[in-house]
C-alpha cells in the first residue's frame, strides 16, 4: 500500500499484557485484501464498501485476540461487555469506509 493510512482501536497486547492502541492498517493481511479489493473495485464504491465491511468481519469480528471486556467505572450494577475490534469501526463505519477509499482514490 503506497497511501499511509491510520485507523486506532484499542487492543491488548498479550506479551506485554498491557492495553495498546492499534492501527488496523497495521494488520498485513487485512491491508494486503484492501490492495485487492480497491484494485478490483476502483470505479465502485458500493463494491468496494460492501467487501471492506466483509474484510473487517472476517479480520477483526468476535476473536478472542481483538476482543476485550469493558466495564464502568461506577457502576450500580457490576456490568462487562465484550467487544472487538470490528465492534469499535462500526461505531464510525461510514466514516472508516469513506476516509478508505478517498485516501486511496488521492481526494482529500
Amino acid at each position: 500500500m503506497k497511501k499511509k493510512l491510520e485507523w486506532k482501536v484499542f487492543t491488548f497486547d498479550f506479551n506485554r499484557d498491557e492495553l495498546e492502541i492499534f492501527n488496523v492498517f497495521d494488520h498485513g493481511s487485512f491491508v494486503e485484501d484492501l490492495d485487492k479489493n480497491f484494485k478490483e473495485n476502483k470505479n465502485d464504491f458500493d463494491a468496494f464498501a460492501k467487501q471492506l465491511d466483509a474484510d473487517l468481519h472476517y479480520y477483526f469480528w468476535s476473536k478472542a485476540e481483538w476482543e476485550l471486556i469493558m466495564s464502568p467505572l461506577i457502576s450500580r450494577k457490576a456490568t462487562e461487555t465484550k467487544i472487538d475490534v470490528y465492534d469499535q469501526i462500526e461505531l464510525n463505519k461510514d466514516a472508516f469506509i469513506n476516509y478508505t477509499w478517498k485516501t486511496l482514490k488521492g481526494d482529500k
